[in-house]
C-alpha cells in the first residue's frame, strides 16, 4: 500500500473509511469540530510505514481549534484501524499490516477505556470498525510524540497520555 496522507473526507463524521484529501504544504495541522474538511486527519499505510512518517515529521504538530460543540474536548484522540486480514498479521507482524491512522478532536466519552464485551479477534464483522489502537494526547502534540504513544500503547485498550507534560515540551 502506498503511504497516503491528508484529512479525512467521505466518511459522514465517522473516523474510518473515506478518502484522504492531501494538503498542497504539510505545516502545522490544525483540527476544527466546526469544520467537517479539517475535522479529521488520516495517514494510510503500512503500519511500520505510518510510524516512519511520524517520526519524521517531528518538527510538525497537531492541535485543535476551539470548538462550540459541547462534547469535544481540548484533547486529540489518534485511533489506528486494521486494513488487513487475520491471516496476512498473523503472517507478517504488526509492522506490514495495512492501517487507516485517523487522528481527531477527542470527544467526552473518549476517556473511557474500550470496551471490548468480545473478543476482538473473533472474526465477527464489528472487529472492524473497532481502532486496533487508540491513544488520547494533548492538543498541540508533536507527530514523532505520536508515534512514541502508539509504540507504548497494547492493542484493544486505551492509553491516555494527556497526563504526559513531556510531550507538550517541544
Amino acid at each position: 500500500m502506498v503511504l497516503q496522507y491528508g484529512f479525512l473526507q467521505g466518511t459522514f463524521g465517522l473516523p474510518y473509511g473515506g478518502y484522504c484529501v492531501r494538503p498542497q504544504r504539510l505545516g502545522n495541522i490544525m483540527l476544527s469540530a466546526d469544520n467537517p474538511g479539517i475535522s479529521m486527519f488520516c495517514v494510510l499505510g503500512r503500519y511500520s510505514d505510518v510510524l516512519a512518517w511520524l517520526d519524521e515529521r517531528s518538527n510538525r504538530t497537531v492541535a485543535s481549534l476551539c470548538t462550540t460543540q459541547g462534547t469535544f474536548t481540548h484533547d486529540l484522540t489518534v485511533e489506528v484501524y486494521n486494513k488487513s486480514s487475520t491471516l496476512v498479521r498473523l503472517m507478517r507482524g504488526k509492522g506490514a499490516i495495512d492501517v487507516q491512522l485517523v487522528i481527531r478532536i477527542a470527544r467526552t466519552w473518549d476517556h473511557d477505556a474500550m470496551d471490548y464485551k468480545s473478543n476482538p479477534e473473533d472474526g465477527s464483522a464489528c472487529r472492524s470498525f473497532r481502532p486496533m489502537l487508540r491513544v488520547l494526547v494533548p492538543s498541540g502534540v508533536a507527530l514523532s510524540d505520536i508515534s512514541a504513544a502508539l509504540k507504548r500503547a497494547e492493542p484493544y485498550t486505551l492509553l491516555d497520555a494527556t497526563g504526559d507534560k513531556s510531550l507538550l515540551d517541544t
